[in-house]
């Protein structure tokens, strides 16, 4: 496949008259591919790769240039235009730090196996900007390498995703005659805080934003991963607990008995909120370090350290870790956790892998290898801390500038400006506003989905976000936004949840049929406790609640009220 820049790719299209072709196709070097197989997925959560239609593959780039420390960089992405064309455009949403430019599948999120593409709308994705194969320097934070180019930040935090936006509406315009009639944009994570951006500094480029576990926070957020790792590290050194970097293991801080005792805490403390104790924690809001603290202290060791208990330091780290990052005077440098389930579960289960993967990393690493102290780690000092820190890879480098990281001073880190970094992480992040008039007066749906027991953006900062929001709008927000919490769910998926639903059907339907929704059916995957178990999804601050009869497997057995104050 050849790659063209944006420009070139649209002059061509021009002079060969538009129109779904191959000749059209080839014109601007894209492939003309014939409609492929369904072919099995990999991993254990992989859904099949859906059959694809015809359609013209398209690579391009915009902005190259040479950046900081020798780097080049560009905004790479790549666009698909099936050739049965149902009219509409999708922007499919990035992850982690990007970096990659993306299948242009168009994932919808919740675990659907159907992809945009195979529906017929145009698909984009890209990298924001920056590659991670050859923007990777070791010693200045391997794939985060970018952050210390400013351009580049600018690039990550929202400037991509404008001119892609743009570049690729222009493309499809001209290939079929006629531009989009609706355009949509979905992404998970890093991709979430893309869509929320948009509907802040964009508002005009997208009809519907679905969001799921948005990072809109996320400068706040990376604080927060180092707070956690640090409570997590005071564990390891009262029982002396080292990795092969001489630094405090945390992924021994807790074996998977002693989260699955937790998870039953938990459970014990909360189920029966919500009518039905069914191992899972509907009325979250409700589910406090208060209300858990009593089952905590119950299962606290009175003496030696069994897989019956767990010890003081693991208590005291955990209500460090749930209550937030603070600073000694009490200020709020990131939100504080939702107690639920999904913090642990079954030992062995597959869903049980999110919260620890995140927060402590799988306990038989040799080193530190959470994603807190990893991606989190390199995140921070690269990109979010200004001017930029350089830290290496290799040696638990990350893990060592986190584990160091001063939270007493977050807010400088955040807010600074230094030299060519004209724009604080704060600023070229910024996901978390409150005025979206102009995307909801263009008639703008946002839809935003996330775990309960999500370990790496808290459902309570978004809740607090949307409160926020729906203050702004006199009450009325949920005219144009909306929120639905999965209760279990980690990370985007997994966890002890109805992990899979359909959302982004939910937001076509109300961004052209007006219907805006009150509940999204899910369903829970093969390998929970209870394969196939159906729950409404309910619009915040709706819960589900059971109605006092019926099966507890069955989402007719639930409505969504709002929760007893």
């Amino acid at each position: 496949m050849v790659t063209l820049p944006a420009l070139a790719i649209v002059a061509a299209l021009a002079q060969n008259g538009g129109g779904p072709s191959a000749t059209a196709c080839m014109a601007v070097g894209g492939v003309f591919t014939p409609p492929a197989e369904a072919r099995p997925g990999r991993g254990a959560f992989a859904p099949p790769i859906p059959a694809l239609p015809e359609h013209c593959d398209i690579a391009g780039k915009i902005a190259e240039r040479a950046g900081a420390n020798g780097q080049r960089y560009a905004i790479n992405y790549h666009l698909r235009l099936p050739t049965m064309w149902n009219g509409r455009f999708f922007f499919e949403g990035g992850g982690g730090s990007n970096g990659n430019v993306g299948a242009a599948l168009g994932v919808l999120q919740g675990q659907q196996p159907t992809v945009a593409l195979a529906l017929g709308y145009a698909v984009v994705s890209q990298d924001s900007g920056h590659d991670n194969q050859t923007n990777n320097d070791l010693m200045r934070g391997g794939t985060q390498t970018f952050g210390f180019d400013p351009q580049a930040r600018l690039d990550f935090g929202y400037n991509s995703y404008d001119r892609v936006a743009t570049t690729a509406k222009a493309i499809i315009a001209k290939y079929y005659g006629r531009p989009a009639e609706k355009s949509y944009f979905a992404g998970c994570s890093e991709g979430g805080r893309e869509g929320m951006m948009l509907s802040q500094r964009f508002p005009d480029h997208f009809d519907g934003i679905l969001a799921c576990s948005p990072g809109f926070n996320l400068p706040r957020a990376a604080v927060a991963e180092a707070w956690d790792s640090q409570a997590f590290a005071e564990v390891a050194r009262a029982s002396n607990l080292l990795d092969t970097n001489n630094q405090p293991h945390v992924n021994k801080t807790f074996t998977d008995q002693d989260l699955e005792l937790v998870s039953r805490a938990v459970l014990e403390a909360c189920d029966a909120l919500d009518g039905a104790p069914d191992g899972m924690v509907q009325n979250f809001t409700a589910c406090t370090t208060a209300a858990v603290s009593p089952r905590l202290s119950a299962i606290t060791c009175s003496s030696v350290k069994t897989e019956s208990c767990l010890s003081s330091a693991q208590v005291t780290a955990l209500k460090k870790v749930f209550g937030g990052a603070r600073t000694s005077k009490g200020e709020a440098a990131y939100a504080g956790w939702a107690w639920d389930a999904g913090v642990g579960g079954k030992v062995g289960a597959a869903y049980n892998l999110g919260w620890r993967i995140w927060k402590l990393g799988p306990y038989a690493a040799p080193a530190n290898a959470a994603i807190n102290l990893t991606l989190g780690a390199s995140a921070l000092p690269s990109i979010f801390v200004t001017p930029p820190v350089p830290v290496a890879m290799t040696g638990g480098g990350a893990a060592a500038y986190a584990l160091a990281f001063n939270v007493e001073k977050y807010r400088q880190a955040l807010t600074n400006t230094s030299g060519e970094f004209r724009q604080s992480s704060l600023e070229f992040m910024k996901a978390d506003s409150t005025d979206l008039s102009a995307f909801k007066a263009r008639g703008g749906k946002l839809v935003i989905v996330q775990g309960v027991s999500d370990p790496v953006f808290s459902i309570l900062d978004t809740i607090g976000w949307w409160n926020a929001l729906n203050k702004a709008n006199r009450g009325r927000a949920a005219e144009f936004a909306r929120l639905f919490a999965v209760p279990g769910m980690n990370h985007c998926a997994g966890g002890p949840s109805t992990d899979q639903f359909g959302a982004f059907a939910a937001l076509v339907d109300w961004v052209e049929k007006g219907v805006a929704p009150d509940r999204i059916a899910a369903t829970a995957r093969q390998g929970t406790p209870w394969p196939g178990r159906t729950r409404p999804l309910c619009v915040y601050p709706a819960q589900a609640h059971y109605k006092g009869a019926g099966s507890v497997e069955d989402m007719a057995s639930f409505a969504c009220q709002a929760p007893p104050s």
